[in-house]
C-alpha cells in the first residue's frame, strides 16, 4: 500500500498500523470474511460500491468481478477498522505521555482574517509537530468517523498554531487558516 496520500483520516489509519500487535488479512477475501464478520453486507456495499450479495461471493473466492478500485477500498477498510483497541491504546499513551504527533503535509492554504479571505498560491512543504491540544482532537474526531472535512479543519488549526502563528502572542492569533488543496499528508507517531 502507498505510504502518500491525500486523505487524513487514511494518514491516521497508516500511522496506526505501526502499532498493531496483529497484520490484517492480506487476501481481498481473506480482509472480506474479517469484514462481513464485524458488519452485514448491507451495511458494508455503500461502503465498498458493490452489492450485498456480491460481497458474500467474493468472500466465499469467486473474485471473478472485482475490480482493482474495489480491491483498495477493501484494503481502505480492514485499514480503518482493524484492532480498535489496540488503536485507541496506543492514541491514548501517546497522548498521555506527551509523546508527539508529526504530520508531514504537501500543500496549499487559505487564510481567513478580519480584512478578508487570502488564497496562498505556494505549494508548501511543511513537517510539524501538533499541539497536543491538537493531537487530541484529531484522534477523538477519528475514534467517532468524523467526516475528513472536519479532519482537514482540525489539521489546519494544528498547523496554523505549530507553524504559521508560533512566533506571534496569543493576542494576535487572529487568522484562520484553512487546507484549500491536500496533495501528500502523512503521520508519524
Amino acid at each position: 500500500m502507498p505510504l502518500l496520500n491525500t486523505s487524513v483520516a487514511h494518514a491516521l489509519d497508516l500511522a496506526d498500523a505501526r502499532h498493531w500487535t496483529r497484520q490484517p488479512p492480506k487476501r481481498p477475501a481473506a480482509r472480506l470474511r474479517h469484514l462481513l464478520h464485524h458488519h452485514s453486507p448491507s451495511a458494508l456495499a455503500p461502503r465498498l460500491f458493490a452489492y450485498p450479495h456480491a460481497l458474500t461471493r467474493w468472500a466465499e473466492g469467486d473474485l471473478n468481478d472485482l475490480t482493482p478500485a474495489q480491491a483498495t477500498l477493501i484494503e481502505h477498510e480492514i485499514y480503518r477498522t482493524w484492532q480498535p483497541e489496540v488503536r485507541r491504546r496506543a492514541h491514548q499513551q501517546i497522548l498521555d505521555r506527551g509523546g508527539c504527533v508529526t504530520a508531514q503535509i504537501h500543500a496549499r492554504f487559505a487564510y481567513t482574517t478580519l480584512n478578508g479571505e487570502f488564497h496562498d498560491p505556494r505549494l508548501l512543504r511543511l513537517t510539524e509537530d501538533l499541539p497536543a491540544l491538537h493531537a487530541r482532537q484529531l484522534f477523538d474526531a477519528r475514534h467517532r468517523d468524523a467526516k475528513e472535512d472536519e479532519l482537514r479543519r482540525i489539521l489546519a488549526d494544528g498547523i496554523g498554531e505549530a507553524y504559521f502563528f508560533r512566533a506571534l502572542p496569543a493576542d494576535q492569533q487572529q487568522a484562520a487558516v484553512t487546507i484549500s488543496d491536500l496533495h501528500l499528508i502523512q503521520f508519524h507517531y
